[in-house]
């Protein structure tokens, strides 16, 4: 099992950013490896499905997913239905000091060979980069 995990502190209430992280319309602001996405329900909820595009480690990854958990202000989590590697996505919103502590953490079971099993460590430490960058975009255009 391979993870991501990364945490922030946002001056702003968890609903807020909760609200805003999910809003299809901003993924493409504030997550510089996401080429595509969509969400294929009519709001985002528990049991709707999103499919997108991800550029790793120079490699485009196409997936869906569904929504297995939303409650407002606490948590979202996303799973893979469908990618080259089976992936759990959970975000945690917590209020702290008149803001959000929100984490970030990605779960990849396996890579299945996609990047080449040598380089599943060197993909994990740069997809970590990645997410710590968008997570602080995340934060400069909520807290402007």
């Amino acid at each position: 099992m391979h993870e991501v995990k990364e945490t922030i502190f946002i001056e702003r209430i968890p609903e807020d950013v909760h609200l805003f992280l999910t809003d299809t319309d901003n993924a493409l602001l504030w997550q510089s490896n996401l080429v595509d996405y969509e969400l294929l329900s009519e709001e985002y909820r528990k049991g709707s499905m999103l499919r997108g595009v991800n550029k790793v480690a120079g490699r485009r990854l196409e997936w869906a997913a569904e929504v297995v958990e939303h409650e407002l202000g606490e948590r979202a989590v996303i799973r893979s239905t469908k990618a080259p590697m089976d992936f759990e996505l959970e975000y945690r919103f917590a209020p702290v000091d008149g803001g959000t502590e929100m984490t970030y953490l990605m779960s990849v079971k396996e890579f299945g060979g996609f990047f080449g099993k040598l380089a599943d460590p060197l993909v994990v430490r740069l997809y970590g980069k990645d997410v710590r960058s968008n997570l602080e975009n995340l934060k400069e255009l909520l807290e402007a």
